[in-house]
């Protein structure tokens, strides 16, 4: 039902934008990657079910519906990627990368922080796709595992959280202030 809202009823809603907010798709490709899946689906549906339909048309059907669940999928990935930055706010930390997964973790859990660190393999890392290779900016370690929402609403404990934002310099701020 979530990827139904935002794929079809969010495109009048405007992104979050306050001082707690930290983009994380600016300076990535994501948005083009999806719009590129989009195109290459809709292409590969068409000339598929046209292929398919003479043959085995319930198939044809079947496949055709999942396509269009593909599609449906990646647009909304796109729009939550837009309405759904970093977020810094009572304090808690929010971050969302598409409908893969979110955590939402108390600021007070952050044990340290560690810059320009590589994260561990059990670290849930969140950064969106890119064309080149790219590494986390920032890796958060917690006192205690907190709970994070996967896709399809898998739950997860992590104590490792690997970002990666448009403006470190912000982000670096904003949990500075979870200190003072």
């Amino acid at each position: 039902m979530l990827m139904v809202y935002y794929a079809l009823f969010s495109w009048r809603r405007k992104p979050v934008v306050h001082d707690g907010a930290v983009t994380m798709h600016h300076k990535t490709s994501a948005v083009a990657m999806n719009i590129m899946l989009i195109h290459a689906v809709v292409i590969e549906t068409i000339g598929i079910h046209w292929w398919l339909h003479s043959k085995l048309p319930i198939l044809s059907f079947i496949l055709l519906i999942l396509n269009v669940y593909t599609v449906l999928l990646f647009i909304a990935e796109i729009q939550i990627t837009r309405l759904h930055p970093l977020e810094v706010k009572n304090g808690h930390l929010y971050v969302t990368q598409g409908l893969m997964q979110r955590i939402g973790l108390p600021l007070n859990q952050i044990e340290k922080i560690e810059w320009g660190r590589e994260p561990g393999k059990e670290a849930l890392v969140f950064m969106h796709k890119d064309f080149e290779e790219i590494c986390p900016q920032v890796v958060l370690f917690l006192k205690k595992p907190v709970e994070a929402t996967m896709f399809m609403g898998r739950k997860q404990l992590v104590s490792e959280v690997a970002l990666r934002v448009d403006d470190p310099e912000k982000l670096k701020e904003l949990l500075d202030k979870r200190t003072s």
